[in-house]
């Protein structure tokens, strides 16, 4: 636990508050994955297992909006059962949540894919088939007022898809630091414009976008693989689902630097898409994954830099 974490005094009391009963048992817990974005306990009140978590920032949400929706769809998510947007002692939101025990979703490259890929898909569709009704953005805690964005390039809100990637801000970084060109710059500054045709022409559907495939968002059985809870409903947006679904495209089919086994084939069949990842919008998919995340966090003189830096510039051409 970090020093600015909050002590077990600070979380009996908030579990109090949060249950209007006193826990019986509460101790710090670190999910073996994830989890990076909140400080969790486990605790028991009224002999039954929970877990608290409480944001590390005031402001940003538990992502109670996700957990309503997926509920409705049946999807297997954990009961949320007290929910606070300031109960933290600096104002964070806290939420407490049924403990569902198995192990999370994680493997790496010679390893076996721990779950059956055709219920991820038949799982995400579903999440996937619910009509948001709401502008684009983060759903965060309260759809009424969405100010959080987990990224200062998306988002918060817009009335159309093309209007939440602000591709205008990440043109002028890229610029700045010398891997696009100024005529570069300026292609992708214009993406969304002249693609709102194709961008637009969906309803805000509910996306996961939380690498939902793994890093812990899957809670496995440990003897059969079956998921038993999808967790991490943080960064759960209305948009369109080839956002989502570009994201396994990207870590099963375009990136080269590592090599998980992952039966895209069974995962599609089963979600039901026959989607082109090189299409126009699989290209400016691609392309977003690159500039809004990857490359924020690659070393540009690094292979994985070098490689996303050309695979942007490649992009642009693409798409001219």
């Amino acid at each position: 636990m970090q020093d600015d974490a909050p002590s077990l005094p600070q979380a009996h009391a908030i579990a109090r508050e949060l249950l209007k009963a006193t826990a019986e048992r509460l101790a710090p817990f670190r999910p073996a994955v994830g989890g990076d974005d909140s400080w969790s306990f486990r605790l028991w009140c009224g002999g039954r297992p929970m877990l608290l978590k409480v944001k590390r920032r005031p402001g940003s949400p538990v992502g109670v909006c996700f957990y309503r929706r997926a509920r409705e769809a049946g999807v297997p998510v954990p009961e949320l059962l007290a929910f606070s947007p300031d109960a933290g002692p600096r104002g964070e939101a806290c939420a407490v949540w049924e403990w569902v025990d198995g192990v999370p979703a994680e493997w790496g490259e010679g390893e076996a894919c721990p779950y059956d890929e055709a219920e991820l898909g038949r799982l995400l569709r579903r999440v996937h088939d619910v009509r948001c009704g709401l502008p684009y953005g983060l759903l965060g805690d309260d759809p009424a007022s969405r100010g959080y964005t987990s990224h200062p390039d998306l988002g918060p809100v817009s009335d159309t898809w093309s209007g939440f990637f602000h591709c205008d801000a990440a043109a002028r970084r890229g610029r700045d630091a010398g891997y696009l060109t100024p005529g570069e710059a300026k292609a992708l500054a214009s993406l969304p414009r002249r693609m709102a045709g194709e961008l637009d022409a969906a309803d805000p559907r509910l996306l996961h976008m939380g690498d939902i495939m793994f890093h812990g968002n899957m809670l496995l059985d440990p003897n059969t693989g079956r998921i038993r809870a999808v967790v991490d409903y943080v960064e759960s947006t209305a948009g369109h689902p080839r956002w989502e679904l570009a994201w396994f495209d990207f870590y099963f089919g375009q990136y080269p630097c590592e090599d998980l086994a992952f039966d895209m084939a069974r995962f599609r069949a089963a979600y039901g898409t026959d989607h082109d990842p090189c299409d126009r919008l699989g290209r400016f998919y691609l392309l977003a994954v690159l500039v809004f995340e990857k490359l924020l966090f690659y070393r540009p003189d690094s292979l994985r830099g070098r490689w996303a830096i050309g695979c942007v510039r490649d992009t642009l051409r693409q798409l001219a």
